[in-house]
């Protein structure tokens, strides 16, 4: 065989044609892995590929693999290729109508039909995206049982009505993953006895208030809440199989519904939340809320940025109170609140301010298990005051990393007054992270780390293998 590469290469003939000799079987399955169009292509190799893509158990089409060709071309290429393919069943289809302006005319009922034409061919997974010219426009065809073999259902841009949330829970008795993204949904609940894995992106609604979610063997649950869409939040009734949920709430979404979906995710183990209120977090309903025994990572991102949510810090303690078994805990953008606060002459400038969080009366917990922690785009500018906190409370720390966060630039005199630095007061900081391994700063370029540098520094003595590291980015 090397042989034969040989005299290949020198000219004096052919090397075998390794691919040729694999299996139909086989060489369907690696076409399965090419766009449609490139697959179809594969007709000019030889005779053996002329028929081969008519059986391939995927239909992978985009409309940007047609970007230069006029919309008549594309169109004529989908409708020959699925009137041609003759597999009884399809592993996956891919329908993505992404590339689609308004100067052609909206292709509805082309559209219908070749959705129609493989939803028979009864799909495994099917991934059907409109782009944003005509998002909302097209909506899912009714086609019999044809969903009995769907496992996994991504819709973008399509409109969804009422109906879909009843075919959804009696059409599709093995789904397990559900994605559903930049959708119009004419419907107020989703129920399925076999659901594992949901995502709900920037969805709207204009016939619910509140989204209701039964799922009874669900593991994974994403939402993003978009403005003015579910502003009574999540009704969510998961089991005990929920494991991972990442929920973003911004707009109008209550804080009384904030609350009540923080209390139906007791269960998790990984839990992101970004958006969420401090009153969410301090409602009363929280104090009946059962403790969060598996959450073991937990994320806030732009939690508690109104104006009004100052006393944040309390916010958080309860929270963590909650969460007596945490072992990492990420906060981004904690404490900074960027506001505009203008002065009353019209001539000056309008300026930034910081809103300071009030420490209520709980105390902040110790954190026995948290073994990681992360500040990322946090306010440290009053002597780090939040990373004070978690020194003092968290005895089993061994893993620190401040992340391009605000920080103090040192003794400043104003009015005749220095600004305290953390030389002054470090008696403040009851120091119990004495298995501290690890100290990261990321920084952006001209930042000014010397403050910091000092601080973790200092407090060192009684953390001997505890290793700085600097990093800028």
């Amino acid at each position: 065989m090397e042989a034969a590469a040989k005299r290949a290469r020198a000219g004096g003939g052919s090397a075998p044609d390794r691919l040729s000799a694999l299996s139909d079987e086989l060489l369907r399955h690696v076409l399965c892995f090419l766009p449609s169009r490139q697959a179809v292509q594969t007709t000019v190799l030889s005779k053996r590929w002329v028929d081969l893509w008519r059986s391939v158990p995927a239909i992978n089409l985009d409309s940007t693999d047609f970007r230069g060709a006029d919309w008549g071309k594309s169109k004529d290429f989908t409708t020959n290729l699925l009137m041609l393919h003759n597999a009884q069943f399809l592993d996956v289809v891919r329908l993505w109508f992404s590339y689609m302006n308004r100067v052609f005319s909206y292709p509805g009922p082309d559209m219908d039909r070749w959705v129609r034409r493989v939803i028979k061919h009864h799909p495994l997974v099917l991934d059907i995206n409109i782009g944003r010219s005509f998002r909302h426009e097209f909506q899912i065809p009714l086609v019999g049982s044809a969903f009995g073999r769907l496992k996994t259902l991504r819709l973008g841009g399509v409109c969804l009505d009422h109906s879909f949330a009843e075919r959804l829970n009696s059409g599709c008795p093995v789904l397990e993953d559900l994605v559903l993204d930049y959708c119009r949904n004419e419907f107020d609940a989703i129920r399925s006895d076999t659901l594992k894995n949901l995502v709900v992106r920037t969805c709207s609604s204009n016939v619910a208030g509140v989204l209701i979610i039964r799922a009874p063997c669900l593991a994974s649950l994403s939402l993003h809440f978009p403005y003015y869409y579910y502003r009574n939040g999540l009704l969510l009734a998961a089991g005990n199989s929920l494991a991972r949920a990442s929920i973003s709430s911004v707009g109008d979404v209550t804080e009384r519904g904030q609350a009540i979906l923080l209390r139906s995710l007791f269960n998790v183990t990984s839990l992101e939340l970004y958006g969420f209120s401090a009153v969410a977090f301090l409602d009363k309903a929280l104090g009946k809320f059962p403790i969060f025994d598996n959450l073991r990572t937990l994320s806030l991102n732009r939690c508690f940025l109104s104006e009004r949510d100052v006393h944040k810090f309390k916010a958080l303690g309860r929270f963590l109170q909650k969460s007596p078994n945490l072992e990492k805990l990420n906060l981004k953008n904690f404490w900074y609140f960027e506001g505009i606060e203008r002065k009353e002459q019209s001539n000056d400038k309008p300026r930034l301010k910081t809103v300071r969080p009030v420490v209520g009366p709980i105390e902040f917990p110790i954190l026995e298990n948290l073994r990681t922690l992360v500040l990322d785009e946090c306010d440290l500018r009053d002597s780090f005051r939040i990373l004070r906190h978690f020194l003092r409370s968290s005895p089993n720390l061994e893993k620190l990393t401040v992340q391009c966060c605000e920080l103090p630039e040192g003794s400043v005199e104003r009015k005749g007054k220095a600004k305290k630095t953390h030389f002054q007061s470090r008696n403040l900081v009851r120091f119990q992270c004495l298995k501290l391994k690890s100290t990261e700063i990321i920084y952006k370029k001209g930042g000014k780390v010397k403050e910091l540098v000092s601080f973790l520094l200092d407090i060192s003595e009684r953390a001997p293998m505890n290793s700085i590291l600097l990093t800028q980015v």
